[in-house]
């Protein structure tokens, strides 16, 4: 089978720096089953991107053989009447599938004697792959700019393919398809030929143009650039790398007396309006330094850097004022003034919302067996950590939050985890955060503060009914959820979920209209779905069947599900563990397909067969067993026991007696005994007949 390359570009005017990673992960998902529609089989798809275009490249384009598939239609039965003539449900069929009745043949199958044919798959023409490709990328936002209404993320200027050496020809929105591409905005020489799909070639091509097409060696040479800052920010690095096409480093200076403001200050006031680096001593110390980041290298660069040092300027000349303005009084007087800042419409205000993430925060470190100093000080900061939303420093830079607040709290003489609390509780700053790193920089004050101001927004908010639609949420619930699921892996604080919700849920009164118990159900799988994207699992692995067990369990402990997780998934190849998964799944096979409910009390009086006898004393003997190694939380053990002691004796069982049985006493009484095996493990430890990918 014959492969060749697959060249394609969109060129467009400038895409936000935000919009690329999103497109890129539906290309990706996207791009290869639209070339499957096409007869073409994709590998190595790549997806590079620029301010100014979007590649799809992929060095291997296979075309797919043409099977015949079969297609199963009505029963014989059905498509001939008494007197042998076709019914419309085989006149039916046969239009579905564009065959005649020649075409046709009788199979027997499962359901009976049915009519068949087979049919030959057809392929859209590669064109479809082309034009159809923009229409599914996903971006946050659409526009309209020309007269047949087509939607693209910005207008589209210029789009070229090449399979080979072989121009496709289609057109999207009002552009038809070309064979050039565009330089640099102004560095470059218009409009450039290009002649195949051959990659290293148009790379080459760009290059001498000014544009560096591949993400990673843009970055490459920021990183590069950055290394005297010494500073690394990542969320402003992966901004900029989408805002240049050829990186190049301004270097920039700004008087001393505005080092005196705190560095977080001074580094917002760059990040946020000009974008910015900050710079560090190798000590770690802000000075009064930046690096700018432009696109190209221009004559003038030391104009340039002068005029982003005069906007710095009148930026940070701002920032002190209102830090000096807030400064005068302090930030416990602040609070108050929460009375005037809405929560979400119906449930009050943040003067409100801080009174009940107190309550709460006391509530979560008494049931945790949290020290009471400690709780005291976390209280504090719950009272304190909202209070900085009505300064003016945080109303003109809302980044600010948290960051601000702890500075007013330093100048009132907070206790030091009071402050660091209330800048802590916005912890994590993504949810790509590793866990340990985030313990570094959260103290057991902030994670408390941070836990219980996520609980109060969800339960706000699912208690209002609002629902997560798709990828919208415009109250970031899937963020709030996913930082509680990252601090409580950080610092594994034992408490019953379920309680925690109800607290949470009380303290709104009736201004939430779903109850308690609704709520939970609610929340348990969502909490779920943001466990999964903690620990990173992918979806149908074992280990995502190992924790569908384990939530499967009752249990209401989140750190204890992380607990069990890594005892299980540590040994999910050993023998012992894949006989625990097969007893668990044949047992719970059993009871799945009863109606009734069953029960859990076993009578030995019914006993007829000397199997029953023995399971049963089995368990009374080795569930004490998995209860005390549950109890210690020894999971690695309860599974050894509970695999090694039931296996064979569960298999000989089912070989040779008849759960079922046509005595009903029996037959509940047996069904009783398969319960409690099942759920002396399933019910303290995991349910791992999830497990079903045991090769």
């Amino acid at each position: 089978m014959t492969t060749t390359a697959l060249l394609f570009e969109i060129g467009v005017e400038e895409i936000p720096s935000g919009y690329f990673q999103g497109a890129r992960g539906s290309i990706l998902a996207k791009a290869p089953k639209l070339l499957n529609e096409c007869g073409f089989q994709a590998e190595g798809l790549e997806v590079f991107a620029t301010p100014k275009r979007i590649v799809v490249y992929t060095p291997s384009v296979k075309s797919i053989k043409l099977e015949a598939e079969e297609k199963t239609g009505p029963l014989k039965a059905q498509s001939y009447d008494e007197n042998g003539n076709s019914t419309k449900a085989l006149a039916g069929f046969l239009k579905s599938v564009e065959k005649k009745e020649s075409d046709m043949y009788l199979k027997e199958t499962p359901r009976g004697e049915c009519v068949c044919v087979k049919v030959t798959k057809k392929y859209k023409p590669l064109q479809y792959f082309f034009e159809t490709l923009p229409r599914v990328i996903e971006f946050p936002k659409l526009m309209r700019w020309e007269s047949g209404r087509f939607a693209f993320t910005r207008p589209i200027r210029s789009v070229f393919a090449f399979l080979g050496n072989s121009k496709q020809i289609f057109k999207i929105a009002d552009v038809k398809s070309g064979n050039s591409t565009g330089g640099h905005r102004f560095l470059g020489k218009g409009k450039n030929k290009v002649s195949g799909s051959n990659f290293e070639k148009f790379e080459k091509l760009l290059k001498s143009q000014h544009v560096i097409l591949k993400e990673s060696d843009r970055l490459a040479m920021i990183k590069s650039f950055l290394k005297s800052a010494h500073h690394y920010d990542e969320e402003l690095v992966d901004s900029v790398l989408y805002l240049v096409e050829e990186p190049y480093p301004v270097k920039g200076e700004f008087p001393k007396e505005y080092l005196k403001l705190p560095p977080e200050i001074l580094e917002i006031c760059m990040k946020k309006h000009q974008r910015i680096f900050a710079c560090y001593d190798s000590s770690g110390k802000i000075v009064n330094c930046f690096i700018a980041i432009i696109d190209g290298k221009r004559k003038d660069v030391k104009q340039i850097a002068k005029h982003y040092e005069r906007v710095l300027c009148s930026r940070l000349e701002d920032a002190r004022f209102f830090f000096h303005e807030d400064s005068k009084t302090t930030l416990a007087s602040q609070t108050p003034k929460l009375k005037e800042l809405i929560f979400l419409g119906a449930l009050g205000s943040y003067f409100d919302k801080s009174a009940r993430v107190r309550s709460l925060v006391k509530f979560l470190g008494e049931a945790s067996g949290v020290p009471s100093d400690v709780i005291q000080r976390a209280e504090r900061a719950a009272e304190l950590a909202k209070a900085d939303l009505v300064t003016h420093l945080v109303y003109e830079l809302p980044e600010l939050q948290g960051a601000a607040g702890a500075h007013y709290a330093k100048l009132d003489g907070e206790h030091p985890h009071v402050v660091r609390a209330i800048s802590g509780h916005y912890l994590p700053r993504n949810l790509y955060q590793d866990y340990r790193e985030l313990k570094k920089e959260l103290d057991m004050e902030g994670s408390l503060v941070g836990l219980c101001d996520r609980m109060d927004l969800l339960v706000g908010a699912l208690g209002l009914g609002i629902e997560l639609s798709g990828s919208q949420d415009p109250y970031a619930l899937r963020r709030a959820a996913g930082g509680i699921a990252k601090i409580l892996r950080a610092y594994p604080l034992r408490f019953r979920f379920s309680e925690w919700v109800q607290t949470a849920h009380r303290q709104y009164g009736g201004r939430i209209t779903v109850s308690d118990t609704e709520l939970l159900k609610k929340l348990r799988p969502f909490l779920f779905d943001r466990i999964i994207f903690e620990l990173q699992i992918k979806l149908g692995s074992r280990e995502y069947e190992i924790l569908q067990g384990v939530f499967a369990s009752e249990v209401d402990d989140i750190a204890n599900i992380y607990k069990r997780f890594e005892q299980l998934a540590a040994q999910s190849t050993e023998e012992s563990f894949i006989r625990a998964c097969k007893v668990l799944e044949r047992t719970r096979r059993i009871l799945k397909g009863i109606k009734e409910k069953v029960s859990d009390v076993v009578n030995p009086a019914y006993f007829e067969d000397p199997l029953e006898k023995a399971v049963y004393e089995l368990v009374l003997e080795k569930g004490k067993e998995i209860q005390a190694l549950a109890g210690k939380e020894e999971y690695t053990e309860a599974v050894r026991c509970f695999g090694d002691a039931f296996y064979q004796p569960i298999h000989d069982f089912f070989d040779q007696v008849k759960v079922n049985a046509d005595n009903a006493d029996i037959r509940v009484n047996r069904q009783a005994l398969m319960n409690q095996v099942n759920r002396i493990f399933s019910s303290q430890v995991a349910d791992l007949s999830y497990v079903t990918n045991l090769s």
